[in-house]
């Protein structure tokens, strides 16, 4: 298995314990025997137009799977792996915010209970954050064909709007969490493992957490 590891980076700059992460998961998959391709953009002021890049560097790639990670976040050696190893197209982790309280991005599906897969203890969510994001190929397949007039160039290059923050519901978009409405909008889930132990750092500042120890935590205890 061949992974693409894109980093959207604006200022230039990775986090050292994104890189510390990063560094331990290219030890973790050499012993798998899976190659990780890193590709770095610095200096995009457009978060849709940087992730729209980084797809088209990875669609022109030889590898299978493209995992996105944002530049200050990091995560426990094999994690990585683990997420892109899952047999679905969309798969994500939750990192917390960068606040005292712990809460969460996702957006949950409106059902009266969460419920995991049984084979792959995977979550069925509404959205995920984009910073910790496994897709397939074939999600990227099922999107150009669902969205054909989203094409356009750039400085000579051709991309496609994969990633875009739309104005909808009178409310505008993250680029991450359209991304997921497109995708389930084209028949698709989209899922999370609630198992990755994730951080968030903010300066000097990490915000560490496991969405799933979260969830357990807010289960009311029997009388």
């Amino acid at each position: 298995m061949r992974l693409f590891v894109a980093i959207p980076a604006y200022d230039g700059k990775v986090g050292i314990e994104t890189v510390r992460s990063l560094l331990n998961e290219q030890r973790a998959a050499a012993l798998l025997d899976i190659e990780l391709q890193v590709g770095l953009l610095p200096g995009c002021s457009l978060i849709t137009m940087g992730r729209n890049q980084l797809v088209a560097d990875f669609l022109a790639s030889d590898c299978d799977r493209l995992v996105f990670v944002d530049a200050d976040v990091s995560w426990n050696p094999g994690e990585l792996l683990k997420l892109a190893s899952h047999p679905v197209d969309v798969v994500g982790g939750a990192y917390r915010y960068k606040k005292p309280a712990e809460d969460y991005p996702i957006r949950w599906l409106e059902r009266d209970e969460l419920w995991a897969d049984p084979e792959t203890g995977l979550l069925e969510v509404d959205s995920v954050p984009g910073g910790f994001l496994a897709i397939s190929r074939k999600a990227f397949e099922v999107l150009r064909e669902a969205h054909p007039g989203r094409a356009y160039e750039h400085e000579g290059r051709a991309f496609h709007g994969y990633f875009h923050a739309p104005v909808e519901a009178g409310r505008i978009w993250g680029e991450d969490t359209a991304f997921c409405n497109d995708w389930r909008k084209a028949g698709g889930q989209v899922w999370l493992d609630p198992e990755l132990h994730l951080t968030h750092t903010g300066g000097l500042q990490q915000f560490a957490g496991c969405v799933g120890d979260w969830l357990r935590s807010r289960i009311p205890e029997a009388a």
